[in-house]
């Protein structure tokens, strides 16, 4: 679980930074705790070795006046309850997320840095990209567009292969928009394109895939919300063969 270790140690240095300028002026901050279950729709057919499963995420965003960081720890599966669909333990994963956009002047532009890690018995899986991100401010709808380089390394254990190597590109858009006082409405997508040989043999995915997530919360106040979520991946995590699923969950917020 080293890369993993290595991910949330990097996501607690960021958040503290973000933290510790005392020169700055955090705009705002929110931390939340989701608890929510994944339910594959033709994503299960398509892809044997996914499943249902709850997932429990842990999560920060800190907007300041020199940029936004925001990270998330997500566990899946973590009691190990959800079977496989050949109704075996199906184990448990860790993923964690990083998004840090460091404002380049009074422009909307953007440095732009991501990293994400998975890791769980069978595989370990690490991105990291380096590019520049736009803001998007059109009316209501609040986002930002990145594109950048894309290193990456990881290993498959079943297979014994393992590869690390700069591969390819990446390509985020991340949205959010308040529809009315109690709903809103999000869009996140990101791909990776051109991926070396060594990554894609390592993995058996294409040299494109992508995931694309379209969500929709309910606010009961500033502290809870339910929410649900359509999200479609291809070539990417365990859908090889892509497919669609959908998320519930409840959040705190504070």
């Amino acid at each position: 679980m080293k890369t993993s270790v290595n991910a949330i140690t990097l996501m607690m240095v960021i958040l503290g930074l973000s933290s510790a300028q005392a020169h700055a002026e955090v705009i705002a901050q929110q931390n939340t705790v989701l608890v929510g279950y994944e339910y594959l729709l033709n994503a299960e057919d398509k892809n044997p070795n996914l499943y249902d499963q709850p997932y429990l995420v842990l999560a920060n965003t800190t907007v300041a006046d020199w940029g936004s960081v925001t990270g998330w720890l997500r566990l899946e599966n973590p009691l190990d309850t959800a079977k496989n669909q050949q109704d075996k333990d199906a184990g448990a994963t860790t993923k964690v997320w990083l998004k840090l956009d460091y404002n380049l002047g009074s422009s909307p532009f953007n440095l732009w840095v991501q990293s994400f890690t998975n890791a769980n018995e069978a595989c370990t899986e690490q991105n990291l990209y380096l590019g520049a991100s736009y803001d998007v401010l059109v009316g209501k709808l609040k986002g930002t567009v990145g594109v950048g380089l894309h290193y990456g390394y990881g290993s498959f254990s079943p297979t014994g292969a393992s590869f690390h190597a700069l591969t390819g590109g990446a390509v985020t858009v991340m949205l959010g928009y308040p529809i009315t006082p109690h709903w809103f409405a999000k869009f996140y997508y990101e791909s990776q394109f051109n991926r070396s040989d060594e990554h894609r043999q390592t993995f058996n995915y294409d040299s494109y895939g992508h995931q694309a997530v379209l969500g929709l919360d309910y606010r009961f106040n500033e502290h809870w919300t339910l929410g649900t979520l359509y999200k479609h991946r291809q070539s990417w995590g365990g859908a090889l063969n892509g497919g669609g699923e959908v998320m519930l969950e409840a959040g705190y917020h504070f």
